[in-house]
């Protein structure tokens, strides 16, 4: 990477920071892609969400951030899960993911590692003068979801409890 002294107002605080997200977010994502259980596969997920809401987060992106948070880690994960523990074949959580071929990832993943190595060694980066950071707009996106964007708001509010009604009717079981 090139060094460049009108930069360094990045902190060491950061940069440690920013380390410690990425290897969380990392790890959890090899455990999701290695693990042979498939239910620590689907909460590992919840650490590969949430590092790369935190990622958006540091990078002052607060509203993709939380979105994140709500939809994926609070979203669909939960959805995922629920599908994971109501599969009948899925009684003891083993073997469920049995098929790793070595032969394809391996050579696939160095590729995509040789790319990105070749990316980040590049003499091409160059540096804009700073740019000064605008304040959050969360408080603006709100004002639009419950003023001109009241109806659609509500109406994904609807479907999503529809959604919530149904899964628990399939979940429920018929006792005689």
């Amino acid at each position: 990477m090139i060094h460049d002294p009108r930069f360094t107002t990045h902190s060491n605080m950061e940069q440690l920071i920013f380390t410690i997200i990425f290897i969380v977010t990392i790890g959890s994502a090899c455990v999701v892609a290695f693990s042979k259980n498939l239910i620590y596969s689907a909460f590992a997920l919840i650490g590969t969400f949430l590092g790369v809401a935190a990622t958006f987060i540091l990078l002052h992106a607060d509203f993709v951030g939380l979105v994140q948070v709500v939809v994926y880690a609070g979203g669909i994960l939960v959805l995922i899960i629920f599908a994971v523990m109501l599969t009948s074949k899925i009684q003891s959580g083993e073997e469920s993911n049995p098929v790793i071929n070595f032969k394809i990832a391996i050579p696939v993943f160095s590729i995509f590692i040789f790319l990105l190595l070749y990316v980040l060694t590049a003499k091409i980066w160059t540096f804009k003068e700073s740019i000064p950071m605008e304040e959050s707009r969360i408080s603006e996106i709100g004002n639009l979801l419950l003023t001109d964007y009241l109806l659609p708001f509500e109406l994904v509010s609807v479907v999503m409890l529809a959604v919530i009604v149904a899964a628990a009717i399939i979940t429920r079981r018929h006792v005689k």
